[in-house]
Parts: C-alpha cells; sequence; structure tokens
C-alpha cells in the first residue's frame, strides 16, 4: 500500500533484510517488472520485487464496522505505521477547492471517493465534501486547517486506541504511530475526539454519534465499565485541578503521578497525552525546588516528548537540556541538596530511581515504549 511502511524480507543483499521503509508506490516500469519503490530508513531508495516486501498492516472489511486496519504482525510501541502526503488540503467552514481536486490523477479521485461519507443523503449518495467533513485530520488542535488522507482516514476510533496520529508541517506529512504494542490481528485505531476521551462513556458515545454519526463499538465501550467511568471522571476532575496546587507544589506532583497512573490503567496514557501530565509535575516540581524531583520529570516530559514527536521537536531538546541541567527558580529558596552544578547531568540515575518509586503503572506508558 502506497505510504504504508513495510518489511523487506529475502534479499541478496542482507544489510537489507529486516529494514522498515515507506512503500514509495510504483512506477510504470516498476509495475510492468512488478517491482516496487521503498525509502529506507527515510533517505535510501530501493526498488524491489514485490515478493520481498511485507505490510506491517492492511486493510480489511470489519464488517459492520465497515473497513478497519489489523495488524500483520507484532507491532512495537513507538514503530512509524504510515507516512502520508495529503489527497487534499482544507480549511474549516471553507468550500472545497476544487483546483486541488482536478489536479488529483483518477486513482487517487477514485481513492477519495471511496472513503465513507457520514453525511450521505439516501437519494444523492455520497459527496466530496461530506467525505471531506467525515475524513479530515486537523493539522493540529483547534486548528482550522485540516488534511484529507485516503491511508490514514482509513483507521477506525478506539476509546483506549492504539495508535495516534502526527502531522509533519516541515514535511507536509501526515504519520500514524502505534503507541503500544499490538498483536498479529488486532485492530489498529485511533482517537478521533482529542482530550474528549478521557470523558465516561455516555459523553464519548454522545461526542461520537454527534460529530461522526456512528454508535463507537470498541471493546472499551462494549465493556461499558462503572469502574472505567469512575477512573476517566477522576482524569478529568484532576486535570481542571492540577494547577490549582501551585501554593502546594507536593499535593500536586502526587496527583501527576495519580494522572499517569489512571491514563495507564484506562489504556490512554499515549506520549503526547502523557507529555502534558509531565508538563504539569515539572512545573510543580520547579515550584518545589526539589533537584531531584525537577530531574525526574524533565526526563519523564523529554521520553513522552521523543515518542510523541520525536527527537529533532524543539520541545523534545528543551525537555532533554532540563534532564541534563535540571533548572530551579531564581525566587526559590535553594535546599541544602540542591547545590548548583557547572556540569550537565551525564546521567539519568536520579530520574530513574525516582521513577521506581511511582506506582508501577505510572510508568508502564515509559518502559513499554522505549
Amino acid at each position: 500500500m502506497l505510504s504504508c511502511v513495510v518489511e523487506l524480507q529475502g534479499l541478496q543483499k542482507e544489510e537489507l533484510n529486516g529494514k522498515r521503509g515507506v512503500c514509495l508506490g510504483q512506477t510504470d516500469e516498476q509495475r510492468q517488472s512488478g517491482r516496487i519503490g521503498v525509502r529506507v530508513d527515510g533517505v535510501q531508495d530501493v526498488s524491489v520485487k514485490l515478493q520481498h516486501v511485507r505490510n506491517l498492516v492492511n486493510i480489511e472489511n470489519r464488517g459492520p464496522k465497515g473497513f478497519g486496519v489489523i495488524a500483520q504482525e507484532r507491532l512495537k510501541a513507538g514503530c512509524l505505521l504510515v507516512r502520508e502526503r495529503p489527497a487534499l488540503h482544507a480549511q474549516v467552514g471553507s468550500t472545497v477547492d476544487k483546483q486541488q481536486w482536478k489536479k488529483l490523477s483518477k486513482v487517487e479521485q477514485d481513492a477519495v471517493m471511496d472513503l465513507s461519507d457520514a453525511y450521505a443523503d439516501a437519494n444523492d449518495g455520497k459527496t466530496l465534501e461530506g467525505i471531506i467533513a467525515t475524513n479530515a485530520l486537523p493539522c493540529a488542535p483547534n486548528s482550522e486547517h485540516s488534511v484529507l488522507c485516503t491511508l490514514a482516514s482509513r483507521f477506525n476510533h478506539g476509546c483506549s486506541p492504539n495508535a495516534e496520529y502526527l502531522w509533519i508541517e516541515s514535511s507536509q506529512m501526515e504519520e500514524v504511530w502505534a503507541v503500544r504494542d499490538i498483536a498479529p490481528g488486532e485492530e489498529v485505531c485511533v482517537n478521533y475526539i482529542g482530550d474528549d476521551v478521557c470523558q465516561p462513556r455516555a459523553f464519548r458515545q454522545a461526542r461520537l454519534r454527534g460529530g461522526f454519526r456512528f454508535d463507537c463499538c470498541c471493546v472499551t465501550c462494549l465493556s461499558a465499565c462503572p469502574k472505567s467511568d469512575e477512573r476517566r471522571e477522576r482524569l478529568v476532575k484532576l486535570h481542571e485541578e492540577i494547577l490549582s496546587y501551585r501554593d502546594r507544589p507536593e499535593e500536586g506532583i502526587r496527583i501527576a503521578e495519580n494522572r499517569l497512573e489512571l491514563l495507564s490503567t484506562e489504556g490512554i496514557g499515549a506520549p503526547r497525552t502523557a507529555a502534558q501530565v509531565c508538563n504539569d509535575g515539572f512545573e510543580l516540581a520547579l515550584l518545589m525546588g526539589d533537584r531531584e524531583e525537577i530531574q525526574a520529570w524533565a526526563h519523564m516530559s523529554y521520553e513522552a516528548h521523543r515518542l510523541g514527536w520525536g527527537a529533532e521537536h524543539a520541545l523534545t531538546k528543551q525537555m532533554h537540556h532540563y534532564a541534563q541541567y535540571p533548572p530551579v527558580l531564581e525566587e526559590q529558596p535553594k535546599r541544602p541538596e540542591a547545590k548548583p552544578t557547572k556540569k550537565p547531568v551525564q546521567s539519568t540515575d536520579a530520574a530513574d530511581k525516582h521513577l521506581a518509586t511511582l506506582p508501577q503503572q505510572a510508568t508502564a506508558w515509559l518502559t513499554s515504549m522505549d
């Protein structure tokens, strides 16, 4: 599948076997010779026989749910699944840009029109406007700019998602990453509703029904577990309260730890979700003035940003710097153990020792994704 990550196998060049890369599709010449282009490690383009590539995921018919994306082998958390250039760009509230549509090939237009239209009229059928409204992906939270991708749009929603979207502005690419280990045959699901995925079942169902016109049938919703609703209600409450503890940072730190534990228990502790909590913990640790706490939360925030946005992201680099050089607020009285140092912290021993004291579930997402 074009834009899907594939694994190379059975090649004479042993150094390429087991390597993964993004499928580039086929030129006319490659199609005639039964070959396909693959970009390995983001830099090396190779042309190989079709029998030497294996898809990590496939699109399959899921019955009443329609089509979905299914893992073909065991996928590790932090694994790239899709890197796709959008077929169309759109603005919220704007009409469809017909010029963009006309520039697409017939094959690309057919792929777009094959996507679901939740707003289709029984008499008139699908419309391009309805397909975009159903499938367009926002480029950032609350962004008015969205993109339509024919492969990334095939991922169904799950209220305990095992993958997440990531828009890369610099390359103008939409990516999909695994956020926890995924078993062969398991459906790969993403989150359609942002932070609202932390809400109880009834709220999520109403949100999905109103915005996407379907009743969620994911495992989490079908289980209808009252304990799950209680945990998510507590998550929302703690999220709303966390920064009111600036004058009691020690208590706030415990709340941040509790939030990480609840996120892990509910299966919604994806790196970018956890990063928000770790940033709160880092801010509270600064207010506390405890150098070991500051380093520990900077380290956790760095890991969350690295796994969620990549090593080159500005915030990833910033938190990596703070994990090495734990800052101290100037107005915060220095504690005896928080002596300044001219050297960076070359190891994360202190952070690792602190992580070991947290509840096991609170750090599960870190240890399972690295």
